[in-house]
């Protein structure tokens, strides 16, 4: 039960590469559990458009323009509770999977933003 977890300095109006790629868990089986969390240090705007995560698998949307939420003082980051953006597990009838995670700033200044993927 592989938990991938990490941050991502993203530059204003930048996007990040996707997570995964290049780990060993770019490419999963089938009847896999996937759950994405993520958080930032960036301050959220009213719309939610401050930084937005998308996740994709199979040419499957799972997440698109997923407002990020901003990290809250006292509740500690992790795979699981109040960041948990997206959980979802992989068609049984599936060989092979690329989940693809990605990250946008869409503010003016640079954002912090840290991700944990836990899959089993």
């Amino acid at each position: 039960m592989p938990l991938v977890k990490g941050a991502v300095s993203l530059a204003a109006n930048s996007t990040s590469s996707a997570i995964l790629t290049g780990t060993t868990y770019e490419y999963i089986a089938n009847n896999v559990s996937i759950r994405v969390a993520a958080a930032t240090d960036a301050a959220a705007a009213a719309d939610g458009s401050s930084v937005v995560m998308n996740f994709t698998m199979n040419n499957t949307e799972l997440t698109k323009n997923g407002a990020v939420s901003t990290v809250v003082t006292g509740e500690p980051f992790g795979a699981n509770g109040n960041y948990v953006m997206n959980s979802t597990v992989t068609p049984a009838d599936s060989v092979r999977n690329r989940p693809i995670i990605t990250f946008t700033n869409n503010t003016a200044s640079t954002a912090l933003v840290q991700f944990a993927v836990f899959i089993s």
